[in-house]
């Protein structure tokens, strides 16, 4: 089957007045700054809140019903906190690795992270087919993705200097379905592997064995 989503992609379409959006937005923040800087949280926050609702023991991650918009932003204030943007916001996998694991220490849940860097330089990123992989298997664990995009290459429908989360892949046309503020697109992840000047990397949040 090539086709890999998440068992529950609904717990990340989140209630909103008569409707519901594709994940969250940075823009429900309450200030300019984190409006500006905030995607790094936001993705953060919606590992969490999947894990919270989906692993045993991990509940405690959101003790707000972030089901709805309003729990939600105060998931996301709290994780802002630890994974918070400096100058140039969350632009590297660490700053949200290790923010995510310090949240969960201070919710008594402890957390492992799955990483797959992609640097700038073209002869240094993994290939293909790793790229592949990590996102195949973190979807097939039910483990929704965050994806830091630095320069988005040829890709027209994805912003650089951002982070987006992936809930399904296709391991043969090798799209991605994102959800970025609120709404859902699709992208060629093989390609952006390809054009992307500045790199980026993925993340995965998952229970400590």
């Amino acid at each position: 089957m090539s086709q890999i989503t998440l068992r529950t992609p609904q717990l990340l379409q989140i209630r909103h007045g008569a409707g519901f959006t594709y994940g969250a937005s940075q823009e429900w923040f309450t200030n300019l700054w984190q409006q500006r800087a905030g995607c790094g949280p936001t993705a953060c926050a919606q590992l969490l809140w999947y894990l919270s609702r989906t692993r045993p023991g991990c509940r405690a991650l959101c003790p707000y019903d972030g089901a709805r918009r309003e729990g939600f932003v105060s998931l996301m204030e709290e994780v802002w906190e630890y994974v918070t943007p400096g100058r140039h916001g969350v632009n590297t996998t660490s700053i949200l690795t290790q923010g995510a694991v310090r949240f969960g220490e201070r919710r008594g849940v402890a957390l492992d992270c799955r990483v797959l860097e992609v640097p700038g330089k073209l002869h240094q990123r993994p290939p293909a087919e790793k790229l592949s992989a990590f996102i195949a298997g973190a979807l097939a664990d039910d483990l929704p993705v965050a994806f830091l995009n630095l320069s988005n290459g040829t890709l027209q429908n994805l912003d650089s200097w951002h982070w987006v989360t992936l809930v399904s892949y296709d391991t043969e046309s090798t799209l991605a379905r994102m959800y970025d503020q609120g709404g859902q697109e699709s992208l060629d992840m093989e390609m952006w592997l390809r054009t992307t000047t500045l790199g980026g990397g993925l993340v995965a949040l998952e229970p400590a064995t």
